[in-house]
């Protein structure tokens, strides 16, 4: 007799990407997490980044062209979430970067916005793009002097990140293993790890659960769930992101992080839920 497993909400908190390493039509990604039965849906475009830290997607615009971009992805988000106020939560995000000589930057970046909420994202160490090809990730590693110290420095930036006390959810914690030819482990390492999540927990964040990495080479879920495991047992609450950059992408192996996520011992998911114009948080049954 095959055990009945109760359906999860399905919530995103994390995608929408259609400017910079994206593609579709905004609205694209509501219908279709209308028709997947969506709870909530979140955009969170990634924000121009300063001048000097361009992101290395092909054909990236300038800065002004980039944020004359962003002002009308808000507008379009704005306007949709009005439409369909009555059919789906629709919420405006931004994904942020952290860069540890720009905090002035990001802050006052994120003062010229009504976002919604802001998912917390690191992106860049030694001032590359690291999760965008293996030849830059491999670049950042030399820099860094190898691969378990590239990870203690990521996740020194995601602290970093989150004392800035700015983000509402945190993005695809371990992003830093996505390209690495073997699993990233020794002490310095869990150490660093077992610090930002402790960071984490003081922050008040909420974890992106982000099956992104099942298609990248890493082949793991964000966080692993040895990670999330741990997160649980700090009370850290966590949420769904599909990290959706493509229509057809809304919803995609959010089963697999869902899995994840009860294998970690989570029995509720955090939703962001918009109440006039603020958020509130609210814990639903997984």
């Amino acid at each position: 007799m095959t055990e009945h497993v109760r359906s999860a909400p399905l919530v995103s908190y994390h995608g929408g990407h259609t400017l910079f390493d994206g593609k579709g039509d905004p609205e694209a990604f509501i219908e279709a997490a209308l028709v997947k039965g969506f709870t909530a849906l979140g955009f969170t475009e990634h924000m121009p980044a300063p001048a000097r830290y361009p992101y290395p997607f092909p054909a990236q615009p300038d800065w002004a062209t980039a944020s004359r971009m962003f002002d009308q992805y808000v507008t379009t988000i704005t306007r949709l979430q009005a439409a369909y106020r009555g059919d789906l939560p629709v919420l405006v995000g931004v994904e942020t970067e952290y860069l540890p000589d720009e905090e002035t930057y990001l802050a006052d970046f994120l003062e010229r916005y009504p976002f919604d909420y802001v998912l917390g994202s690191v992106h860049f160490v030694a001032g590359v793009g690291f999760d965008w090809s293996p030849e830059w990730y491999e670049r950042a590693a030399r820099i860094c002097g190898g691969y378990e110290p590239l990870a203690v420095e990521y996740y020194r930036m995601v602290r970093g990140l989150l004392a800035m006390d700015v983000s509402d959810v945190l993005g695809h914690l371990d992003l830093i293993k996505v390209f690495s030819p073997e699993p990233i482990t020794g002490p310095e390492v869990a150490e660093a790890e077992r610090e930002t999540l402790e960071a984490a927990r003081k922050a008040d964040v909420i974890l992106d659960v982000n099956p992104r990495g099942l298609i990248k080479p890493c082949r793991q879920i964000y966080p692993r769930t040895e990670l999330l495991a741990q997160a649980r047992r700090l009370g850290i609450p966590a949420t769904l992101g599909d990290d959706s950059h493509a229509p057809d992408e809304v919803g995609a192996r959010l089963d697999d992080a869902v899995a994840a996520m009860r294998e970690a011992g989570y029995t509720s998911l955090s939703v962001l839920l918009l109440d006039g114009h603020q958020i509130r948080r609210q814990e639903l049954p997984l």
